[in-house]
Formats: structure tokens, C-alpha cells, sequence
């Protein structure tokens, strides 16, 4: 009995893989899954180890990116689904991960109560006076 439970455990499960893939494969057309790289160019470590490479596919996926094992820059762009062109500029750094895009959300603005009360703290002590010469 604890086997045939297995079993059926591992076929849903198996069967829900299946199930995205299908999915995915719905979404993706045969022009994406058949798109084949057109330019593809590496530059070898300079000797500051700063390495380079860019490729284009032929469904417009264009890729560019350069750095060295501290930092990258780099900038990828496709058509979405949608027909929109998406254009996505990054920086990666021992910051982290910084990523640029129009397609990207944005956080709403700030409201002028916050903005105000960030200002009093910054201009008046924790009894609430005024700090010196707080510009």
C-alpha cells in the first residue's frame, strides 16, 4: 500500500511538471524555440581582466555585457510577448544586483507627510530642538 502511495505521489507530481511544460511550450512559439544565435563575439581577458562578450539571436534577443570578477555591466533587449521592446541595462557589484528598465515597476512617490517628518528628524535633536547649524 505505502508503495502504490509512492507511486501516485511521483506521478501527480510528475504530471504537473508535464502539465507547465505544455504550458510554456503554448506560450513560447516556434519562432522562439527555434532561434538561432546570428552575431556572437568574446574578447578574451585584457590584462586588467576585463572580459567582453555580445551575442544576437534570431528572434531579437541582442546581449552585451563587459567587467571584471568584481563588476559587470551589461544591457539585454527583446520584444516581449506583447510586441513591447523591452530594454534592460544592469550593473552588478559588490553592492549587489542594480537593474534599469522601463518595463520594470516603479515604486510609488514618497508621500509629503514622510518626506516632512524625515526632514524634522533631520533638523531637530530627539527632545525636539533645533540642531545647530543644520543646513
Amino acid at each position: 500500500l505505502m508503495g502504490l502511495l509512492v507511486l501516485a505521489l511521483a506521478w501527480v507530481q510528475l504530471d504537473a511538471r508535464l502539465v507547465r511544460i505544455r504550458r510554456i511550450r503554448r506560450l513560447v512559439g516556434g519562432d522562439e524555440r527555434d532561434a538561432q544565435i546570428t552575431d556572437f563575439r568574446v574578447s578574451p581577458l585584457d590584462d586588467e581582466g576585463v572580459f567582453k562578450y555580445a551575442f544576437k539571436t534570431s528572434n531579437g534577443i541582442d546581449v552585451q555585457a563587459a567587467g571584471t570578477a568584481l563588476e559587470t555591466i551589461g544591457i539585454y533587449s527583446y520584444t516581449s510577448p506583447e510586441g513591447e521592446p523591452i530594454e534592460t541595462r544592469y550593473i552588478a557589484d559588490e553592492l549587489g544586483f542594480h537593474v534599469v528598465g522601463r518595463h520594470l515597476p516603479q515604486p510609488p512617490p514618497t508621500p509629503d507627510y514622510i518626506l516632512r517628518s524625515l526632514e524634522y528628524i533631520r533638523t531637530h535633536t530627539e527632545d525636539g530642538k533645533l540642531k545647530p547649524h543644520v543646513f
